[in-house]
């Protein structure tokens, strides 16, 4: 970008905007001596703060008025709102066409099961273990050596200015807009399942309720049953893609199902979880009988 051009640009800035550019610049960069040093303007403030966005501009190419941020824990909450604020991040810089930063929390609360943790050095990274569809967006990734609750993180996202509109709406719509997963289609050859046992608060089944399932499908032998992983995210997308449906507890897997566009029965007693599946065409219900009875009219409509 040519340096003439963007001067004229940044000279046009008020001292209002320089202030705030500056500062979101400085709060985002690992803010060293070195570095500061190169923004001296002898003690005018109105250059200094033109010194720091003409250095941000020539090295990202992009003008700070051009940019969302947005915070990112990368191990804490479930597995599921991290994929579903991941996608809620990827569709807001796609409706904004814009480059992105992230704000990437990699600390790891003590006494965390290590199951639940992902490994990651940046925010593609992540993408990428959801096997996401990358942007075309560039996003840089601004690691944040501390660790904070994705609760909070989730409302410091949402409460953020007009620009972040789209995300608002994102992340209390029941329309279930889910960024593209990149996965290759397979010929539908299985019916996927996968319950939360005795544990899960609202959505799990017990041993009388799993005897019923497995006596239900033990009548369709003409299919093929399969359960998904625990934990291993690239397997259960290959086991989706050959998946007629999904019947399981609300969780992880009826959001990846839903992302593939794979039929799916979930499980819940949470009415706003029961209210936006079937407002998307799929099924769920806090009566697991009613799920099985989907399930089996499901089952005896499929091709033999």
């Amino acid at each position: 970008m040519n340096e003439k051009i963007i001067k004229e640009i940044v000279n046009d800035y008020s001292l209002r905007e320089l202030q705030i550019y500056s500062s979101f610049i400085l709060s985002n960069i690992d803010a060293t001596n070195n570095i500061i040093k190169q923004f001296k303007a002898d003690h005018d403030s109105h250059q200094f703060y033109k010194n720091v966005i003409i250095w941000y501009v020539k090295k990202n190419n992009i003008f700070p008025e051009d940019i969302l941020t947005f915070d990112f824990v990368l191990n804490d909450g479930g597995l599921g709102d991290r994929f579903v604020i991941t996608s809620n991040i990827l569709n807001t810089f796609n409706e904004y066409n814009c480059v992105g930063n992230v704000n990437f929390y990699i600390e790891i609360e003590k006494g965390r099961s290590k199951y639940k943790e992902l490994s990651a050095e940046t925010f593609y990274d992540v993408i990428d273990f959801f096997h996401f569809k990358r942007p075309k967006q560039k996003i840089v990734t601004h690691v944040k050596n501390k660790w904070l609750k994705q609760n909070d993180v989730m409302m410091s996202n949402v409460e953020k200015d007009k620009k972040y509109e789209y995300f608002n709406e994102l992340m209390f719509s029941e329309n279930g807009h889910y960024w593209p997963i990149d996965f290759e289609p397979k010929s539908k050859i299985l019916v996927s399942y996968m319950f939360y046992m005795n544990g899960e608060e609202n959505k799990s089944i017990n041993d009388f309720m799993m005897n019923k399932f497995k006596n239900l499908i033990q009548k369709f032998s003409n299919l093929k049953f399969q359960r998904l992983e625990d934990y291993d995210f690239s397997k259960n997308v290959k086991l989706l893609s050959q998946s007629h449906l999904l019947i399981a507890s609300e969780g992880m897997w009826t959001h990846l199902s839903r992302a593939m566009k794979v039929d799916t029965i979930a499980f819940t007693d949470l009415t706003e979880f029961i209210n936006e599946f079937n407002s998307q065409g799929h099924f769920c219900s806090d009566n697991f009988d009613d799920c099985l009875n989907i399930l089996k009219t499901k089952c005896i409509n499929l091709p033999k």
